[in-house]
């Protein structure tokens, strides 16, 4: 029983150290199709999710796959932070153990950009900007007539194709409400559009929402091929 046991616990570990070598292998794989696919100018860190990743493996079929970007590579400003996952990604078992991926079938492609409140505050000319629900809220220093008024305001983003519009409303100043004419003016001042930077895999921005961090921005995309073009 002893000598079973030792066996057992031998072949367990001979698995497990084979499922993490394996998933080694095959994110490096991956990195190098999505390198290709994306036109990315340095491989993208992959991390395969799930485990035990064997069995994944065996079937060539991957139901989560993140992918790490180097977000100034994307064109994304400092400070934004850029999360892309695959949702079932095909990858024949054979093709990794020999070192010939060349495509890649991914179900979905989902992509998160999340700005922080910072970068919207510099599209605002130096404003400070703060989650308001699911909106913002905005404060900053307006000219006048020759003066400077701070105010402050609340903010809805919309998004349309791939640029942002952040619109004002509720304008605010030192005193509390601003006379119309004024709080038109400032309205005016508050409401931007600003683009964001394309993403690979051809995904289209779908959603945009406040979270704890930042205006995040969502893309997706569906039944992509990962493939080298040459």
């Amino acid at each position: 029983m002893r000598a079973l046991l030792i066996a057992v616990v031998v072949l367990l570990g001979i698995a497990v150290a084979a499922d993490r070598v394996l998933v080694v292998v095959s994110e490096n794989q991956l990195a190098a199709a999505i390198q290709e696919e994306g036109q990315l100018p340095a491989e993208p860190e992959i991390s395969i999710e799930g485990f035990p990743f064997l069995t994944q493996a065996i079937s060539g079929r991957y139901e989560s796959v993140r992918v790490g970007v180097d977000v100034a590579a994307l064109g994304l400003p400092p400070g934004v932070t850029a999360d892309i996952r695959l949702q079932g990604a095909e990858v024949p078992l054979d093709s990794v153990l020999s070192d010939s991926v060349t495509s890649v079938p991914v179900d979905k492609v989902v992509g998160m950009v999340t700005f922080p409140f910072d970068y919207i505050g510099e599209q605002l000319g130096g404003a400070t900007v703060t989650p308001d629900g699911t909106g913002l809220r905005v404060e900053t220093t307006v000219s006048l007539l020759g003066q400077d008024f701070p105010v402050a305001a609340t903010a809805q983003l919309s998004l349309v194709g791939r640029e942002v519009t952040l619109t004002a409303s509720n304008v605010e100043g030192p005193g509390g409400q601003l006379p119309d004419e004024v709080g038109a003016v400032v309205l005016d001042q508050l409401d931007v559009t600003f683009p964001v930077p394309e993403l690979p895999f051809g995904l289209v921005f779908t959603g945009i929402e406040v979270v704890d961090d930042g205006m995040r921005v969502v893309a997706e995309g569906s039944d992509i091929v990962l493939e080298d073009p040459a």
